[in-house]
């Protein structure tokens, strides 16, 4: 479907028809619009960019890369961005700054209403990979001393009002604003209304501190099986939350990030493959395969010190391929079980010796298995070799 898209979109271009080429792309859906200018090339972005509907695209915006969004800054100015991002979730809108270029995002942040760049430039303050630089500050926080029938009205007002960006549970503090636990929003309307609210609470789980890495976040929320984790600071005062959207954004990019680089890249690329340039795709892979020729440089040089037997005992040639593939199905298998493990994070690197010493252990009880079956196979390729 994509492919038919951008097709019906460089006929446009070629057109020159502008009018239906803006028609278009505001039919468009925003996940559409996402997938196309990540397959677009570098000349068909810059003719579209400029006619690309931007209030439609608050929810997926956040997500292009950093060289997309500089792209859209570049070719449509700040205008339509500042709206966008007024409107936006906090959380949302400090991943939109974050990607932008240091001093068009200080400029943004000097244009925004000041209460929103308030809101944005607090939670800029957490390193960029944090869980504070994605949790969601507008949130229903009252205090443990009302009484249910006042947080219902006072709720339904701030929740008609758009206050809250996330409204799933009410959290519960004290008078200094410590967390004291939650209460699903469905479950407290069936509370009796002249209970106070710490006596209906319930108690939170897990919580994350705000400077902990977002993948710890991730790891949370599935093993206790929530939709929003608590941030507290190391005083147990509630700062936000961070929402199941925001786990599974960043579940995606760790998987990706780390499959990148098990893939043989040297850092990970900050677009899509399709438009990224070739220069940064051979900058990141040329590394290691220059340490992969050493490598097998290495393995050569072994090799080539068994010529001498290999010429006498040419059969001897017929067992490299086996002996080569083996090696590195083997290699793929522990690769396997290595990326799971640490995808899982049953292991860190800080295991490395531990790792090693159960691969080392694993290999040569393998390798006692798999000499008898290896021998059979030399001795009958052999016996029929000269027997023929």
């Amino acid at each position: 479907m994509s492919s038919e898209i951008l097709e019906k979109i460089e006929e446009l271009v070629e057109e020159g028809d502008v009018a239906s080429l803006k028609d278009f792309l505001a039919s468009l859906d925003p996940y559409m619009i996402k997938e196309i200018l990540e397959r677009a090339g570098p000349e068909l972005r810059t003719k579209m960019i400029p006619h690309i509907p931007l209030h439609n695209m608050s929810s997926v915006i956040s997500k292009l890369s950093e060289d997309l969004l500089s792209e859209i800054t570049s070719l449509k100015g700040l205008d339509e961005l500042l709206e966008l991002i007024s409107k936006m979730p906090v959380d949302e809108a400090v991943d939109l700054v974050q990607k932008l270029p240091p001093k068009t995002g200080s400029k943004v942040l000097s244009l925004l209403p000041p209460q929103k760049a308030k809101e944005i430039s607090e939670l800029l303050k957490y390193p960029p990979e944090s869980i504070g630089g994605i949790m969601t500050t507008r949130i229903p926080i009252f205090k443990s001393s009302l009484i249910v029938e006042e947080v219902i009205k006072e709720y339904l007002a701030k929740e008609s009002s758009g206050a809250y960006d996330k409204h799933n549970y009410v959290y519960v503090v004290d008078s200094e604003g410590k967390l004291i636990g939650w209460v699903e929003v469905k479950s407290l309307l069936t509370k009796p209304r002249n209970k106070q609210l710490k006596d209906v609470v319930g108690k939170v789980p897990v919580t994350v501190d705000p400077f902990s890495d977002r993948e710890v976040a991730a790891k949370l929320a599935v093993t206790y099986d929530l939709s929003e984790l608590p941030v507290i600071d190391k005083d147990g005062k509630l700062l936000g939350i961070v929402t199941l959207d925001d786990v599974l954004d960043v579940a995606v990019a760790e998987f990706s990030e780390d499959l990148v680089k098990f893939g043989g890249f040297t850092d990970v690329i900050k677009s899509s493959y399709v438009s990224a340039d070739i220069r940064s795709i051979i900058v990141r892979r040329v590394p290691p395969i220059l340490f992969l020729y050493l490598m097998n440089a290495i393995t050569g040089s072994i090799v080539a010190s068994f010529v001498g037997i290999i010429e006498r005992v040419a059969v001897l040639a017929a067992f490299l391929p086996m002996l080569a593939d083996n090696s590195g199905n083997i290699g793929s298998q522990a690769s396997t079980f290595i990326i799971r493990s640490l995808a899982l994070g049953e292991i860190k690197p800080k295991d490395f010796l531990r790792v090693l010493h159960k691969e080392v252990l694993t290999s040569l009880c393998m390798a006692s298995i798999l000499l008898p079956v290896a021998f059979l196979i030399a001795f009958t390729i052999t016996y029929f070799s000269y027997s023929g």
